[in-house]
C-alpha cells in the first residue's frame, strides 16, 4: 500500500506532502496543478518494480520529457538544480533524485523489496481500445510521441481471462458492469467488440464512455484488478454520461472493499459528491484539494476525509454559482410574465 508521498523541486512541485488512504485517493483542483503528475510518479516506480526495469526508464516512458532526458522533470526556477521524490509503501522508502542536467541517470536510495509488489493499473484519460489495432507492435519498433502508460493499458486489456472462478465480491462487480453495458467484450485479433444478443459491434462504433465501462469490464475479468491491485485512473468522467457516474462509483467502492487502492484525479462534481453520497463509514475515502498559493503562486495541497470540508472548493463554488444564474434567471421570467 502506498502511504505517502513527498516532493520537493519536482515538475511544477515546490514542496509537496501527501499522506494517502488505503482505499479510494481523490484528487481535485485547478488544470496546471499536477494532479495527472502526481499519478505518474506513483504509478511509476511500482511498474518498473513489476515489469524489472529501470525506475529511470519507467519515468521517462511516463512523462515523455523532450529529448527523453529525466532532467526536464526538474522544478524550472531560479535556484533549482536537482528534483526529490520520496514514496513511502508499506512502511519502506523509496527516495529518487536527478539533477538538472540529468539523462536518464538517477540516484535511488532504499527499496521496498520484490515481495509483496502491488500490480499498478494507470487509465489515461483518453480511452484507446478504440485504436488498438497495430498500436503496440508500431509503440514497439517506432518513435512514436505516446506516453508509455498508453502501452501499459493495452497489455492489460490483451491479457486473457482468469482460469479459476474469480471470487465473489468481483464476479458480482463483473455483472454489474456487462448489464451497464449491455454485453461483453470480446477480442478478436486486436480489435475489440462488444457482444450481446443484437451481435457484435466494434468498439470503433461504441460511445467512448460505453468504452471506458468496458476496460473497467476487462481488467476485472483478467484479474488486473483484484485485490492488492493499485488503480490509478485519470479523469474517469471524461465521456461518460452524469447517469452512469452513480454505477461507477459504486463498482470503485466496492474495488476498494475488496483490497484495492484507488488514485483519481477530476474535476467532476457529479463524481466527487457521489463518493460523498455512497460511502459507508467503512469506506476508506480521503480527498486531495489542491491550488495555488495567492502570496507565492505555489502548488499547495490540502487534505480532507469529508468532502464538504474542502474549503475552497471551486468546483462546488462554479455548480453553485450555476445554480445561482438559474435561480435569477427564472425570477426574472417571472417577474417579466
Amino acid at each position: 500500500m502506498l502511504q505517502r508521498l513527498v516532493l520537493k523541486d519536482f515538475t511544477a512541485f515546490d514542496k509537496l506532502d501527501m499522506e494517502f488512504s488505503p482505499g479510494v485517493n481523490l484528487l481535485i483542483g485547478d488544470n496546471g496543478t499536477g494532479k495527472t503528475h502526481i499519478l505518474k510518479i506513483l504509478y511509476s516506480p511500482l511498474a518498473a518494480l513489476k515489469e524489472e526495469k529501470r525506475i529511470a526508464e519507467k519515468i521517462i516512458g511516463a512523462f515523455l520529457p523532450k529529448e527523453k532526458r529525466i532532467g526536464r522533470l526538474v522544478k524550472r526556477g531560479k535556484n533549482t538544480t536537482e528534483s526529490n521524490v520520496s514514496i513511502y509503501k508499506d512502511n519502506k522508502l523509496l527516495q529518487i533524485k536527478f539533477y538538472l542536467n540529468s539523462n536518464s541517470d538517477i540516484k535511488e536510495r532504499g527499496n521496498w523489496g520484490s515481495n509483496g509488489l502491488e500490480y499498478p493499473v494507470y487509465i489515461p484519460a483518453k480511452e484507446m481500445l478504440a485504436n488498438a489495432p497495430g498500436f503496440l507492435s508500431l509503440y514497439k519498433t517506432r518513435n512514436i510521441h505516446f506516453e508509455e502508460i498508453y502501452a501499459d493499458i493495452f497489455y492489460h486489456a490483451y491479457a486473457p481471462h482468469l482460469n479459476e472462478p474469480i471470487p465473489r465480491e468481483t464476479k458480482e462487480l463483473s455483472d454489474a458492469l456487462q448489464q451497464l453495458i449491455n454485453g461483453k467484450v470480446i477480442i478478436k485479433g486486436e480489435h475489440f467488440y462488444l457482444k450481446n444478443k443484437s451481435g457484435e459491434l466494434e468498439f470503433t462504433l461504441l460511445a467512448e464512455g460505453i468504452r471506458k465501462l468496458g476496460l473497467l469490464w476487462l481488467l476485472i475479468k483478467s484479474g488486473s484488478l483484484s485485490k492488492g491491485a493499485v488503480l490509478f485512473w485519470d479523469e474517469p468522467e471524461a465521456n461518460l454520461n452524469p447517469s452512469l457516474l452513480h454505477p461507477l462509483v459504486n463498482v470503485l467502492l466496492r474495488l476498494q472493499r475488496i483490497g484495492l487502492q484507488i488514485f483519481i484525479a477530476t474535476h467532476n462534481y457529479v463524481l466527487l459528491r457521489e463518493f460523498d453520497l455512497q460511502m459507508t463509514s467503512k469506506d476508506k475515502v480521503r480527498y486531495f484539494e489542491l491550488s495555488r498559493s495567492e502570496e507565492t503562486n505555489e502548488i499547495v495541497c490540502q487534505s480532507v476525509n469529508n468532502y464538504l470540508d474542502i474549503i475552497p472548493n471551486k468546483i462546488s463554488d462554479a455548480y453553485s454559482a450555476i445554480y445561482d444564474a438559474i435561480i435569477m434567471k427564472m425570477g426574472g421570467l417571472s417577474s417579466n410574465d
